[in-house]
């Protein structure tokens, strides 16, 4: 059952030509989510391609991320305001669905609200 809702994002320069970048979150879509528990097998493979698990979600209602042109969303947004990279994606097999792996943000990014 969907826990709540999460908004997908690309990272896109939103600073006039020839001024210095100023990188934003541009919101790409929308979907419902659920929280899945973390497996021993992918904490594993995670720890050994040095990567980092904070959130594991399964997104509901897609076949595949988001994407505008050919930018695909690379981060999201759930109900609580966290920002997290998309680290991995996996399409679950007989549903419209996707599981998320994602690694939570240090430095945070503006929002685009335009």
């Amino acid at each position: 059952m969907p826990e709540g809702l999460l908004t997908f994002y690309i990272l896109e320069n939103k600073a006039p030509n020839g001024a210095m970048p100023v990188e934003k979150l541009v919101p790409v879509g929308q979907a419902y989510y659920s929280e899945r528990s973390v497996g021993v097998t992918r904490l594993y493979a995670a720890m050994g391609a040095n990567q980092r698990i904070d959130l594991f979600i399964r997104a509901h209602g897609l076949l595949d991320l988001p994407k505008v042109g050919r930018k695909r969303a690379a981060y999201l947004i759930p109900e609580d305001g966290e920002q997290y990279r998309i680290s991995a994606v996996q399409k679950v097999l007989g549903e419209d669905a996707v599981d998320l792996t994602l690694e939570r943000l240090e430095e945070l990014y503006d929002v685009d609200t335009e």
